[in-house]
């Protein structure tokens, strides 16, 4: 016999409403990409406008012809309410500007490989969905500078979620990455290096010599490999020396990086532009301010007035359809004008944060003088959620007297010397890179040694922390290393 029964518990869950996603969205934005909603939304909502656009009288006068035009065309409402003195028509977000010809290094340019837009070039020729599209679109712009797909399936899932409101499943993935897979060169899409070789292996014609044998040795002897144990390979898939040579040899023709380290891939110059200013006094304090704000934003006093008449005046028919086109407006424009102020301020207290947690560090620019770091310390002093700060770091960069730092680059995870003090896990990947530089090539050490060696500067590691840190660093294992 079935039996219903009811359950009561308690669970904790986060709801963010739609505004809240639209400023994280918004705090996300590098300058570049700012100024181009900016100026999207100054197309599309007259009650905006900026310092450097409908200024003038006869540009407000214009401004509010073009809005009766617009109001007979569409509808929507105005926050009823409102008073004409609860507005502040140069009410703008204010921050401190730095001219281009004061501060020359804004033209620095990066060399940054443009195989992502060759790749969607390939996309156009596929018969692919609206949604599979946009998909396919959004693994590529995650891949890496070697056409990896670091990123996890679920983390991907998650951050569709949040920033784009897109609710994809797993099966809806892989089948995207199989079409991102599919494309040139080969191998670009992959999570790992032995996806990457196998990916290549199987786009060879299946007639090609000892193909079988090359794809098992990746497939399930990668290691072994790697480590040159090759009698242990021969074993275990029964093949001969001499077909074992032959597989190695048609693997090493193969690209571990199919974009890394492809010469043929296109080029773009993209320009880097620091959003942040950190200066040291005579008093040897920081000053952190914003390199270069938004255009000012404001409310047109022209549709201002508009809206004070249309506020006192009968509302019917027409007129109150017209009023409620007003009210959207208007709202659209004073949120969006306060998501600006909230970014900005978000920005200027977690670099205050980072300056604060770093001083030694801007003092010289030695990276060396980074102490550990992560999001949460930063999130501590500001107050703000972790996920603030990583979306203010990850895509914003600050000019210092030593150079432009990219914020992402700040922070570290450090461990206890023997002295009980905290380093960075960098001063200890340099550590470890001396150590080798040093090494004798003929008889190099072995990670065990090294993390003796380690110890005797004062860095207490586990052997399997220096084989990731060294794998970190593109180092080969002692016994790859030995000749070079």
């Amino acid at each position: 016999m079935l039996r219903q029964n009811q359950h009561f518990s308690q669970k904790q869950l986060l709801k963010l409403s739609p505004q809240q996603i639209q400023l994280l969205n918004f705090i996300q934005f590098n300058a570049l990409e700012l100024e181009q909603k900016i100026y999207d939304e100054l197309e599309e909502n007259p009650v905006l406008e900026s310092n450097t656009t409908n200024s003038s009288l006869d540009m407000d006068t214009e401004r509010s012809a073009e809005m009766d035009t617009r109001i007979d065309d569409e509808r929507g409402g105005f926050l009823e309410g409102y008073q004409q003195e609860d507005f502040i028509p140069d009410y703008r977000t204010r921050t401190e500007e730095k001219s281009n010809a004061e501060f020359p290094f804004l033209g620095n340019l990066v060399e940054q490989s443009d195989f992502r837009d060759a790749l969607r070039q390939q996309l156009t020729m596929l018969s692919l969905s609206e949604r599979a599209l946009l998909l396919t679109h959004y693994l590529i712009d995650n891949l890496d500078d070697d056409g990896y797909l670091r990123i996890s399936l679920e983390d991907i899932m998650d951050n569709l979620a949040f920033a784009q409101q897109l609710y994809a499943t797993e099966d809806e993935l892989l089948e995207q990455l199989e079409t991102l897979q599919s494309l040139e060169p080969v191998g670009v899409g992959a999570r790992n290096l032995r996806e990457c070789i196998l990916l290549q292996i199987e786009n060879k014609p299946n007639q090609t010599p000892y193909i079988q044998s090359a794809w098992k040795i990746i497939n399930t002897h990668l290691e072994d490999l790697g480590a040159h144990h090759y009698d242990q390979i021969k074993t275990a898939l029964h093949i001969s020396s001499d077909e074992l040579k032959h597989a190695i040899e048609l693997i090493t023709k193969l690209n571990p990086k199919p974009v890394g380290d492809n010469g043929a891939m296109l080029y773009k110059n993209q320009n880097i532009i620091p959003e942040f200013l950190v200066e040291q006094n005579e008093a040897g304090l920081f000053n952190v301010s914003l390199m270069k704000g938004s255009p000012e934003l404001r409310l047109s006093s022209a549709m201002m007035d508009k809206l004070e008449q249309l506020r006192k005046a009968k509302r019917q028919g027409a007129e109150k359809d017209n009023h409620g086109y007003l009210k959207s407006k208007m709202d659209a424009a004073v949120w969006f004008i306060e998501m600006i102020r909230m970014r900005e301020n978000s920005m200027l207290l977690s670099m205050q944060g980072i300056v604060q947690l770093q001083p030694k560090y801007f003092q010289s620019g030695d990276p060396k003088q980074l102490r550990p770091m992560g999001l949460k310390d930063i999130a501590a002093i500001t107050s703000f959620d972790v996920s603030t700060i990583s979306r203010v770091t990850s895509t914003k960069y600050a000019q210092t007297d030593f150079g432009i730092v990219h914020l992402k680059s700040l922070f570290n995870q450090g461990i206890a010397n023997t002295d009980g003090d905290l380093v960075t896990n960098k001063e200890i990947m340099d550590a470890l890179s001396s150590i080798v530089a040093e090494e004798d090539k003929n008889n190099p050490i072995s990670d065990q040694d090294i993390v003796a060696k380690l110890a005797e500067k004062g860095y207490v590691l586990a052997r399997r922390t220096v084989a990731k840190y060294r794998e970190i660093l593109h180092l080969p294992a002692a016994k790859m290393r030995k000749g070079q």
